[in-house]
Parts: structure tokens; C-alpha cells; sequence
């Protein structure tokens, strides 16, 4: 699948190197001084096409078949921020270590990751919903020693919610994080390609792919409806669209239990050792050929596979 189009500016002026890339992958490209730019997608894909320009807003398309596509990016006018000066009990240096915690991870891969520009974070604490918020006008530069690539990551939105005024992550209730990203491999080595690996291993990536391949078993994930282990064939329905190459996964609803409104819940078991949970507030979503799923907002994991953080995020074309 091929995607192509010209970026122009508000004149109709084309904009020479503007960056454009899907969505949490290694594909991307710069437009040329024409403006125009071209990528070969290896199949049709649940993300967004990303287009950036120094000095202009960022642009956010949907992945269509509709080619050529005409991308207008406008001036970004900044505006100065109003800095209230207010009375904080808490550091920057402890809020951003909560937020390299709750946003890199704490495990190995999460403790070789850099963010090269972590100057451009600031961050809000609301000490009445005890919610702490942070933000990031520039994408963080971000050095993956352990997986050996660099990420460029927009972030959207930053939340962590305490159970009691502090700053500390084992006093989290819990923790979000969303944005747009562009990996960019560093290197081919041997030693990266096993750490890769492992952290693809028992993903909610790995877990999507196994879904709509029907690939259980022992070795790899196994469902379980409450302690008993289930057949998924008897919870999920999957039709494959051949002109989308989308896959729709319906989800029968389990027998009503009390003070709970999901469809379904189930605890995965992944490798006989990794305990997960997954819930599903819809009846219906969409997962492609690299593992992505529609309705982020209504699927929940919970768990040990929630612990793989941005120092484990692997490109989602891996191993495609």
C-alpha cells in the first residue's frame, strides 16, 4: 500500500523537509522541495499519518485510499503561558522522576532511556483531585540505549492519580499516558534484536496479533473467564475485511455480575508466568495486520503487562 501527497503551506507554497510518519513506526519519510512525499506501507494500517514542520501546527490524517493527498499545515502562533507563581511542596526534580516512573518505566529497559530535551516538560499538580498532569509544547527526544532506537514522541496527555496527597508512585491509584510517536532504528546488532524480542514477548502488541491469528497455548497466552481457563473461540468472533484488511473482533457479553458494567473480563496467562487482566467495555472493535485495536478507551489491561512502559515500546511494523 502506497501513500502519497504534497505538503503546502496557508500560500500554497510547498514545504521542503517536512517530516511525515505513521504512527508509532520505523516508516517515514521528508518531503521533497516540491513538497511532495511517498510511503510503501507492507499492508493497511489502524494508525494516523503524522505531518510536522518546523514553525507550523502539526497535521493529523487518516489513513485513506484516497491519493494524492493535499496536506495544508498553518503558522503556529505562540503564545506566552501564564506563569502563576504558587506555593509547591513538591520539587521539579521529584516530579519528573515520578514522571520518568510512570512514563518510561522502572525496569531495565525503562532505566537506560534518556529524554535528551527533558527541559521542555512542565508539569501541574492539582492538589484538590490530588491529579498530577504533565505537558510537552515539543516532541522529547528519546535515546533507547537498551532497545538501541531514538523516538521522537508528541505527547498528548500525562496523568497520574494518587489515593493521597503525594508524589510517590507506590501511592498511585493510577497512572496514564498518550501521544504520537516515530522510532528511528540506531542499530542491527545481535544483542539488540534478543532484547527486542524479549520485550515484544507477552505485549499487549503480541496479545492482538495472537488474537486475530487464533495463536494460544502454554507457551504464549491462555484465557481465563474468573480461575477457570476458557476457550477464546467461545468469547471472540473474528471477520476479516478483505478490501480493509481490518479485522472486526465482537465480543460476547459474559453473565451480568454485580457492580460492573464491562462485556467481558478475563485474566490472560502469558508464557505460565505473566498474570494480566483485560477488560472490554465495547462489543465491537477493530485490530489490524500489525496489532493495533480501535477503542483504546474502552479496552483496559491491568496487570504485568501493564509494567512495559515507553523503555519497552517496541515500533508496531516489529517483526513485520
Amino acid at each position: 500500500m502506497n501513500i502519497e501527497g504534497r505538503v503546502t503551506n496557508n500560500n500554497r507554497e510547498p514545504l521542503f523537509g517536512a517530516s511525515v510518519y505513521i504512527d508509532g513506526t520505523t516508516l517515514g519519510t521528508v518531503t521533497d522541495e516540491k513538497g511532495y512525499f511517498k510511503l510503501t506501507l507492507p499492508a493497511a494500517i489502524n494508525s494516523v499519518l503524522v505531518v510536522s514542520y518546523f514553525g507550523y501546527r502539526t497535521s493529523y490524517q487518516s489513513i485513506s485510499t484516497t491519493q494524492p493527498l493535499q496536506i495544508l499545515l498553518s503558522e503556529e502562533i505562540k503564545e506566552l503561558k501564564e506563569v502563576v507563581v504558587q506555593k509547591n511542596q513538591f520539587t521539579r526534580a521529584e516530579m519528573l522522576k515520578l514522571f520518568k516512573e510512570q512514563f518510561l518505566g522502572t525496569n531495565k529497559a525503562g532505566s537506560q532511556c534518556i529524554i535528551e530535551n527533558e527541559d521542555e516538560l512542565y508539569f501541574d499538580y492539582d492538589k484538590e483531585k490530588l491529579v498530577f498532569k504533565a505537558y510537552s509544547d515539543k516532541p522529547l527526544q528519546i535515546k533507547n540505549a537498551y532497545l538501541n532506537y531514538q523516538i521522537q514522541f508528541q505527547l498528548v496527555d500525562f496523568e497520574c492519580v494518587f489515593y493521597k496527597l503525594s508524589i510517590k508512585s507506590t501511592d498511585l491509584i493510577n497512572s496514564l499516558y498518550a501521544g504520537t510517536s516515530f522510532f528511528t532504528e540506531i542499530s542491527k546488532d545481535t544483542k539488540y534484536i534478543k532484547r527486542r524480542k524479549k520485550s515484544y514477548e507477552g505485549s499487549s502488541l503480541q496479545f492482538f496479533r495472537n488474537l486475530i491469528a487464533n495463536q494460544w497455548g502454554k507457551d504464549d497466552f491462555l484465557l481465563f473467564d474468573g480461575s477457570f481457563m476458557t476457550s477464546p473461540m467461545e468469547h471472540f468472533k473474528i471477520d476479516k475485511n478483505e478490501k480493509t484488511e481490518l479485522y472486526t473482533i465482537t465480543v460476547t457479553k459474559q453473565k451480568k455480575r454485580s457492580n460492573t458494567n464491562f462485556i467481558a473480563e478475563f485474566n490472560i496467562l502469558y508464557n505460565k508466568k505473566e498474570q494480566s487482566k483485560i477488560s472490554f467495555y465495547t462489543n465491537t472493535f477493530y485490530v489490524d495486520h500489525f496489532g493495533l485495536f480501535s477503542d483504546y478507551d474502552k479496552i483496559y489491561f491491568s496487570g504485568d503487562i501493564t509494567a512495559r512502559k515507553i523503555g519497552d515500546l517496541l515500533p508496531s511494523n516489529y517483526g513485520l
